[in-house]
């Protein structure tokens, strides 16, 4: 249990949480997210807003889901945000996730395809990286279908999709894929773990740095770990010129606090457009306290993000 004396700074909503130690061996990770998947069919639908799920197959005959997310008043062609849900690499979506989604999709003007990748440890990189940008693909083949504005189109999410989100964005200007922007939200960025957070935050709640590690074994076991393939690790690519604006979230009491500065910096001098916004005596996945002032400013900002990414020259 981490010590209330150890972090002083860290506000008191997250010293109640444990550091844990989570071996990412599958029977653990399928009880973990038969949880996760109860805790969202118990949770209520936001009524302004419409869900259908949809399945998506790729060239290898592999196939996956997302989950489309519209307000309900909407008639028009719109922006859209795809997301990638956070959970190690392993675990599924919470309902946390898809609330936030429903915010984003109603307060933000936008169709959101939440995307419910393939995971490990049974599926390691690059099967769920793969169905993340298969799903970006997708958006943009079907864009008339789904009444969406394919000149509009963001990727966003959180942790494990934080860097998932950033190897989406790199492979589409490889490919020439134009994107409006990307949302990275305290992502995962280096599997090297050998930043001053990453090295030193060892029993801090939530997410520590023996999590971190282990993670990264997981997701690389099939590659080269120490020259990761593209996109695996995106946050060791060298060029990153040309990427598309970003916002990028930080904790400050988190192992990725570190690489997710390094990474918004580095964009800055590639003269990337960056909104950085540094949370404090916050931990990795601080929104578990969804009241606390860090959660309640955040969120705003995230919309205001999108909104402005979305609809230039109209106030929200």
């Amino acid at each position: 249990m981490t010590k209330k004396s150890t972090y002083p700074r860290m506000h008191d909503d997250y010293r109640k949480i444990p550091s844990v130690s989570l071996p990412f061996r599958r029977p653990l990770v399928g009880a973990l997210n038969a949880l996760l998947a109860f805790d969202c069919w118990r949770s209520p639908v936001d009524p302004r807003v419409l869900r259908r799920r949809e399945k998506i197959y790729n060239a290898d005959g592999s196939c996956f889901e997302v989950l489309v997310m519209e307000p309900a008043e909407t008639t028009t062609t719109s922006p859209a945000l795809i997301y990638y849900h956070g959970g190690a690499f392993a675990l599924s979506y919470a309902s946390l996730h898809l609330q936030s989604c429903e915010r984003y999709a109603v307060e933000a003007g936008c169709r959101v395809i939440f995307v419910d990748y393939r995971l490990g440890p049974a599926k390691p990189f690059p099967h769920g990286f793969n169905d993340c940008f298969r799903a970006l693909e997708w958006t943009l083949e079907t864009a008339e279908a789904l009444a969406i504005d394919p000149k509009r189109v963001a990727v966003m999410g959180d942790s494990a999709g934080g860097g998932l989100s950033a190897g989406v964005a790199q492979k589409a200007l490889d490919g020439g894929v134009p994107l409006s922007a990307q949302l990275l939200i305290y992502p995962t960025l280096d599997n090297r773990c050998a930043t001053e957070s990453a090295t030193s935050f060892s029993d801090t709640p939530v997410w520590n740095s023996n999590l971190n590690r282990n993670m990264w074994t997981m997701y690389l076991r099939d590659v080269n770990a120490a020259a990761p393939p593209a996109y695996a690790a995106p946050g060791r690519r060298e060029a990153l010129s040309g990427l598309p604006p970003a916002y990028v979230e930080t904790a400050e009491f988190d192992p990725l606090r570190d690489e997710g500065l390094e990474y918004a910096r580095r964009l800055e001098q590639s003269a990337v457009a960056v909104e950085l916004n540094q949370t404090s005596g916050t931990v990795h996945g601080y929104e578990l306290a969804p009241e606390n002032p860090e959660t309640v400013r955040s969120m705003r900002e995230r919309v205001e993000y999108l909104w402005k990414i979305f609809h230039p020259g109209r106030v929200l």
